[in-house]
C-alpha cells in the first residue's frame, strides 16, 4: 500500500504520484496487485468524414469566390478579409476550442490572441480612415473578457496546482499588453485598457491572497528554489 504524505491517504496503486496532488508516493505496492481501469468513453461524437470534407470544400470555395470578387471589383477596400477571416477563425475555433483536449486556459488565450490579430488586420485593411478601433477598444476588451473567463474557471473548477501557475502567467502577460501599448502611444483611448488592467490586477491579488501556498510550491518546483 502506498501513501501520500501531503493528502494523508493510502492508495493501492502502481503509480508513482498521488492522483490528487501529484506528489511522489511513499511505500510499496503488492506485486500481485493488478490495476483495472474502466473502459474509456469519449465525451465527443466523431464528425463524419463526408460532412467534414463537404464543409471544408465549401469553405475553400467561399474564400476563393469572395477573394476573386474583391480583386475584380476592387475599390480600395479589402472587405473580403472579413468573410475570409471569419471562415478561418471558425475552423480554428472548432479545432482548438472544441475538439482540442489541451488546457482550457490555453485554448481561451490562444483563440483570444487569434481573434485580436484578425480584428487588427480587418481594422487596418478595410476602412483606412477609421483605423485604430481594434487597438483602442476591441483588444483591451477582449483581454478583459479572456481574464474574466479564466477567473470564473478558477472559481468554478477544481484545478490541478499546475493550472493555477499557468493561469497566473496568462493573466500577467495579458495585463501588461495594454500598458506597453499605452507607453508607446499606440492607444489613444485609455479607459478600456485601464479597465482590463484593473481586472487583471484584481485576479492576481485574488490568487496571491487565496492560493499563496499553491503558487509558492509551484514556483519552487519550477525554479528549483
Amino acid at each position: 500500500m502506498k501513501k501520500c504524505d501531503k493528502c494523508n491517504i493510502e492508495i493501492e496503486t502502481k503509480q508513482l504520484y498521488c492522483p490528487l496532488c501529484h506528489q511522489v508516493l511513499t511505500g510499496e505496492t503488492d506485486p500481485s496487485f493488478i490495476e483495472v481501469y474502466p473502459e474509456y468513453v469519449s465525451l465527443t461524437r466523431k464528425i463524419l468524414p463526408t460532412v467534414k470534407k463537404t464543409l471544408l470544400l465549401l469553405s475553400i470555395l467561399a474564400i476563393v469566390i469572395v477573394a476573386l470578387i474583391n480583386t475584380l471589383a476592387f475599390n480600395g477596400v479589402y472587405w473580403s478579409l472579413i468573410p475570409i477571416g471569419s471562415t478561418l477563425y471558425f475552423w480554428l475555433l472548432l479545432r482548438v476550442g472544441v475538439l482540442s483536449r489541451r488546457n482550457m486556459a490555453f485554448r481561451i488565450a490562444f483563440l483570444t490572441v487569434l481573434l485580436i490579430a484578425l480584428l487588427v488586420l480587418i481594422d487596418y485593411r478595410t476602412v483606412p480612415e477609421n483605423n485604430g478601433w481594434s487597438f483602442d477598444y476591441l483588444m483591451p476588451l477582449l483581454l478583459f473578457s479572456c481574464n474574466l473567463a479564466i477567473f470564473f474557471i478558477i472559481l468554478v473548477r477544481r484545478l490541478n496546482y499546475r493550472d493555477y501557475f499557468f493561469y497566473l502567467l496568462i493573466v500577467i502577460v495579458f495585463s501588461l499588453i495594454p500598458l506597453i501599448l499605452v507607453a508607446f502611444d499606440v492607444l489613444t483611448i485609455l479607459w478600456p485598457s485601464l479597465v482590463a488592467f484593473g481586472l487583471a490586477l484584481f485576479i492576481l491579488l485574488f490568487l496571491i491572497v487565496f492560493f499563496p501556498k499553491t503558487i509558492k510550491e509551484e514556483l519552487q518546483k519550477r525554479f528549483h528554489a
